[in-house]
């Protein structure tokens, strides 16, 4: 059934005739001047709104002077940049500028929050309801990271609903409203603090739990409940509960909701199949509310960031046509469902009420649902056509939903808003009422080097993803549960066992060896450098061009094997499936990153040349290069390594780590699928204080690359300084060494961003690497807010077998290091405090617990020393200066990083940092390739940074060639 684009523009016009204001557009006074700035310049809107996000964590006046100036002092106008001055410098202007400043925020709060308190919902609620509007009550609460959290806003949730029933024959005697008088809207991920698409089962039976008892009082009094959508890594969970929900026979009779979203690609389909499910009823039992979406540009951000299409149509013209389709299927299904349609775009809301009416529908059978404080003269207008209409009203202290006042003052004044176009700027209703048009936005930037991508991370949110990881997981542990793999040496054509084997265990379950490799005496090294020599040639014909390409074909094979690859590190590492997906994209990344960047190379870098003379500068590789990596990246950093050393033509030998040999097996197997020259790249598993003592004092070899620990690093550094007999080349060691690595929280931090972030960096596969968070040092003044909150959400960490997807602390490497940390954590308790630690760890496998510590002395070696494990120490500062010190008290220099809400706490910690690499308000692991090269200096590497635009020089000579162009008098430069 189709409505005419006549009909849709009649009742647009009728509604558009209700005149009046609409929220942040009809302020007046000071909010309504910096309003009507933020829609004329986009860098100040910008700069505005983050200061309102991070107004609630201001402590004083001085506090907020400081902010007003970092975000508001270059965009400002010029009457808002003199009263800013004029507060610096008359008595008590400091705190007249933050009262003022206060008033203002609040003003713009109130104007999206119906009610601070549960106990005051029902007046905001009433005044709605005497003016002919049901409402869904929202408990704000942006993030829930602990069981604590997540308990207070389902209590928080449970008595706004007995306040809404209690008051209920005062609210029915208001006015004639349509459908549930009682409605609260839940946010699911709220209901556990473990949300993650990889713990989906988990979650999905914790949120039904838990939210059961409310569904059941629910259910008694008649109410109805809403579950919204938020991000898209929520979306499938999400359904799953409410399928769960809607199939529970104990529940037939409740009124329970679901949030759909327009904007996501697969939006339609699924809707599709929704309605399928849900049979055809009397009583109309399920609701579906129809919205656009909320979340774009965070959306399309993270998709651009991992090199994926957007879950979301990139053209908001398709959002309009996926919108308007959605809302014919749901009217066509008004036998099963009731729909609810959320929108303030006039075209919108035209074409649901001409739907409607094209199909005879009573008003009862659907209704329109709109914000608290938007749009008002449309929800005059909708109401006074006959629609039903329910007011979607937050509930929350002001200053705590910051968060939520943000995405409103975003969607209100972006460019593509309605609400903006309308009531801002006063667009013409031909223009408003007009079919959907195309306008495609462009999301993807330029690539740096050109042509390369990030390669994405599996997309675990998808159940048939995760399946399909858990059957090949599954299979491949059965197969070496029947019978370990074997991992011989690889020399040239030759596969060499032995007779002596060594084996890799399973680190959760120490009787399995999941790999027995050949452990070779020092001997066959020799072999070995002789084949690599043997192969050079071969290898220097292919040319950089010949060698980019084996390096993509290389990982084109990675790719193709990418789940068995993620299996064999959750068995042979213990890496949980997304640290284990992640370092199989980085290996990737290396060797398309390492192509690209050799490409650059073969073009000889011309030199200044006056006519006469031509210069060049070539690059000569070195030699036959050692690759000695670690076991805790045991894919991406050999990977790396080794593909810079064969691109540059170097011949190279690859000694995988003891723990890890079947995982570094895949590198070998890569290349010799991509047609790597016979000998090129000799695999050879073996001890490193044997078969690796061997290769760095080998007079052959000129080029070492190791990545390990800050011993063994110096010990290699000592050993390659000596001259052997027979070698030409001096060596030249490439080292990237350990971390003791320190998080900075400032006063402003978003602790719902630096809680999570520290237990990432901190804990994430049990701390095991080199730039994982050993400190932490917080502002004295969030201190005891910061540490509560840490502990909290610590303690909801899955432990366990890294085969569950939901594991986040896997077991450490192997039966050595559990000591040694256990050993560190019993000798620290003299020299901190013990705040917090894990209660119990599986009896089986090789668990440490997650352990964190407080006040610690700075000269003991919990504070100083590499652990390599999760153990983390939370220090105070008095103030930043005093925070980038303590940082700062450490020989290593690997990463630092900081969350902070100021602009210029930012620049300074980033000025001062003793770090090679410095992360601002995210995680401090987990670099990519062209993005973040990674590497230190200090006591943490000798060499350039790995995955940036100078590593593969270290693999290289330079040579410069003169050539005199004069002949006989004349120069053919001139000529």
């Amino acid at each position: 059934m189709t409505v005419s684009q006549a009909r849709i523009e009649a009742i647009g016009r009728e509604l558009a005739s209700v005149e009046g204001a609409s929220g942040v557009f009809g302020m007046h006074g000071l909010a309504g001047r910096i309003m009507a700035q933020a829609l004329d310049d986009p860098g100040f809107r910008a700069n505005l709104f983050q200061l309102v996000d991070v107004f609630p964590a201001l402590a004083d006046a001085d506090d907020v002077a400081d902010h007003v100036r970092d975000y508001l002092a270059e965009r400002a106008p010029m009457w808002m940049r003199t009263g800013q001055r004029l507060a610096e410098r008359v008595p008590s202007g400091r705190w007249l500028l933050e009262r003022i400043t206060r008033e203002n925020i609040l003003q713009m709060a109130r104007q999206f929050i119906v009610a601070e308190a549960p106990d005051g919902v029902v007046g905001g609620v009433g005044a709605l309801a005497a003016l002919g509007y049901s409402s869904t009550v929202d408990l704000l609460g942006e993030k829930v990271i602990t069981a604590e959290e997540s308990a207070r806003y389902l209590d928080t949730i449970g008595e706004i609903h007995d306040h809404l029933v209690r008051a209920r024959p005062v609210l029915e005697a208001r006015g004639p409203l349509i459908g549930p008088t009682v409605s609260i809207s839940v946010k699911p991920s709220a209901l556990s603090p473990r949300w993650s698409p990889l713990a989906h089962d988990l979650v999905v039976d914790e949120v039904v739990s838990r939210l059961e008892p409310l569904l059941k009082r629910a259910q008694t009094e008649g109410s109805l409940v809403f579950l919204d959508m938020e991000h898209y890594d929520t979306y499938e969970t999400t359904l799953a509960v409410f399928r769960r929900i809607i199939a529970d026979p104990g529940l037939a009779e409740l009124q329970i909701g679901i949030v759909l979203q327009a904007y996501l690609r697969r939006h339609l389909g699924e809707l599709e199949r929704l309605l399928a499910e849900i049979p055809s009823a009397t009583h109309l039992r399920v609701w579906i509310r129809l919205v656009k979406g909320a979340y774009w540009d965070t959306e399309v951000s993270q998709a651009v960031t991992e090199s994926v299409e957007p879950p979301v149509f990139v053209d908001k013209a398709d959002t309009d046509r996926s919108y308007e389709r959605s809302v014919a299927m749901l009217l066509d299904a008004a036998d099963r469902v009731h729909p609810a349609f959320a929108s303030h775009n006039l075209r919108s809301l035209a074409v649901v009420l001409a739907e409607a009416e094209a199909r005879r529908l009573d008003p009862d059978r659907f209704e329109i649902q709109m914000l608290y404080g938007m749009a008002e003269p449309l929800a005059t207008a909708v109401r006074r056509y006959g629609a039903a209409v329910r007011i979607y009203a937050p509930v929350g202290s002001l200053l705590p939903g910051m968060s939520y006042l943000v995405r409103r003052l975003l969607e209100n004044t972006s460019n593509s808003s309605f609400v903006r176009h309308r009531f801002g700027d006063r667009e013409g209703l031909d223009e408003l009422l007009a079919p959907p048009r195309s306008r495609p936005a462009t999301v993807v930037p330029p690539s740096v080097p050109p042509g390369y991508r990030h390669t994405p991370q599996t997309q675990f949110r998808h159940g048939d993803v995760r399946a399909a990881q858990r059957a090949t997981l599954e299979a491949l542990a059965a197969q070496i549960a029947a019978s370990p793999r074997s991992v011989p040496a690889r020399l040239g054509a030759e596969r060499l066992l032995g007779t002596r084997l060594a084996g890799s265990r399973n680190p959760a379950h120490r009787d399995v060896v999941v790999a027995q490799w050949a452990d070779h005496d020092p001997t066959i090294v020799e072999a070995a450098v002789a084949t690599a020599e043997r192969a050079a040639r071969a290898l220097g014909d292919l040319g950089l061009a010949g060698r980019a390409a084996i390096c993509e074909r290389a990982a084109a094979y990675l790719a193709d094997h990418r789940r068995e690859i993620v299996a064999t590190e959750v068995l042979e590492a213990a890496k949980p499936w997304v640290e284990a997906d992640n370092d199989v994209g980085e290996a990737i990344d290396f060797l398309h990153y390492y192509a690209q960047m050799a490409r650059r190379l073969e073009r000889a870098d011309r030199l200044d040349s006056p006519p006469g003379e031509r210069n060049r500068l070539h690059y000569r590789p070195r030699g036959v290069t050692a690759v000695i990596p670690p076991w805790n990246f045991p894919l991406a950093i050999p990977m790396g390594m080794t593909a810079a050393a064969l691109v540059t033509g170097n011949p190279t030998i690859l000694k995988p780590a003891e723990q890890t040999p079947l995982t570094a097996s895949f590198i070998a197997d890569a290349f010799e699928a991509a047609g790597l020259p016979p000998g090129a790249l000799v695999f050879l598993p073996g001890r490193g204080e044997t078969i690796g003592q061997a290769l760095v004092e080998h007079p052959q070899v000129a080029t070492i690359a190791f990545t390990g620990s800050k011993a063994v690093g110096l010990d290699i550094v000592a050993r390659a300084a000596t001259l052997r007999p027979g070698q030409r080349a001096l060596k030249r060691v490439i080292a990237e060494l350990g971390g003791k690595n320190a998080i900075i929280v400032d006063a402003d931090a978003d602790l719902d961003q630096a809680v999570p972030g520290v237990l990432q960096s901190a804990f994430g596969f049990a701390g095991q690497k080199c730039s994982a968070a050993s400190r932490v040092v917080v502002h004295r003044r969030i201190r005891d807010a910061f540490v509560q909150r840490l502990i909290e959400a610590a303690a909801e960490l899955p432990i366990g077998d890294p085969r569950s997807s939901a594991t986040v602390v896997p077991p450490v490497i192997d039966d050595e290091a559990q000591a040694r940390i256990r050993g560190v954590i019993a000798d620290a308790a003299d020299a901190a405090t013990l705040a917090w630690q894990a209660p119990s760890t599986p009896s089986e496998g090789s668990y440490v617990p997650p352990t964190i510590f407080v006040d610690p002395d700075h000269r003991a070696p919990l504070w100083r020393d590499e652990i390599f494990g999760p153990v983390l120490v939370v220090d105070t500062a008095d103030d930043l200066a005093d925070a980038i010190d303590r940082a700062n008290d450490t020989d290593y220099a690997l990463t630092q990083g900081v969350y902070s809400r100021s602009p210029s706490s930012i620049r300074r910690v980033v000025d001062h940092a003793r770090a090679g690499n410095v992360y601002v308000n995210r995680p401090i692991t987990g670099a990519i390739p062209g993005r973040h090269p990674f590497g230190g200096f200090g006591h943490s590497g000798v060499g350039f940074k790995a995955g940036g635009p100078s590593y593969l020089l270290q693999f290289l000579d330079q040579q410069v060639v003169s050539e005199n162009l004069i002949r006989q008098g004349f120069s053919p430069d001139i000529a």
